[in-house]
């Protein structure tokens, strides 16, 4: 009895030994699995297949508020250098290349292409809509497909969104809003570009006593 006593505890000893060398077997093959996943880079913006030499970084997470952001990206392109917005999650790097032109850009879409962003929320038609998480495809297809006027055709050109907000606006939930966004755009599968510009919301100005006395006329 007494050797099959033993017999049956070196067995066991021995079993918990393969379990043990078993686990750790298997978290060995998890983290060199890990390991050999690869990052995957998108870019959204005309930049991409540019040098990345002129490129400029830049972390949403590293600005006070919305004007500190839209003074540096304007600083940056022009200064004959490209900004890139980066936004990581995990095994997935976005960069966006925003548009920025140092001279003023007249352009009036009539609340469409527009983001109105405050206090967290974004909103559409100038803060007058809330965009829903789940309206956002829609908004993608619908409101920020770009026609070119001249051409007269229904022929998308391209994705283009403006956003705006008050230079004083923290930019919490910026981040948020383009990964969802971009993910949207994704989906598309399209080689159509998808165009950011980030500009400060211009105060309303009542119309002058001219412009009053001539719509009366």
């Amino acid at each position: 009895m007494t050797v099959i006593r033993d017999r049956c505890g070196a067995f066991k000893q021995t079993l918990k030994m393969n379990l043990k060398f078993a686990k750790y077997l298997i978290i060995m093959l998890l983290l060199a699995n890990c390991g050999k996943q690869e990052t995957e880079i998108k870019n959204y913006g005309f930049p991409k297949s540019e040098s990345g030499s002129l490129n400029v970084s830049l972390k949403l997470s590293e600005f006070k508020n919305y004007g500190k952001l839209i003074d540096r990206i304007r600083e940056i392109t022009c200064n004959d250098s490209i900004p890139r917005i980066v936004i990581k999650e995990e095994n997935i790097v976005r960069n966006i290349y925003p548009i920025e032109h140092c001279e003023p850009m007249i352009f009036d879409p009539e609340g469409k292409h527009y983001v109105s962003f405050t206090k967290g929320k974004f909103y559409k038609d100038h803060f007058s809509k809330e965009i829903k998480a789940d309206s956002l495809d829609w908004t993608l297809k619908n409101d920020f497909a770009y026609f070119k006027v001249e051409d007269e055709t229904d022929v998308i050109k391209s994705y283009f969104m403006i956003m705006e907000s008050n230079r004083d606006e923290k930019i919490n939930g910026i981040e948020n809003f383009l990964n969802e966004l971009t993910q949207e755009y994704d989906k598309l599968k399209t080689e159509l570009e998808l165009n950011i510009s980030f500009w400060e919301v211009v105060p309303y100005l009542p119309p002058s006593e001219i412009e009053n006395d001539k719509q009366t006329e």
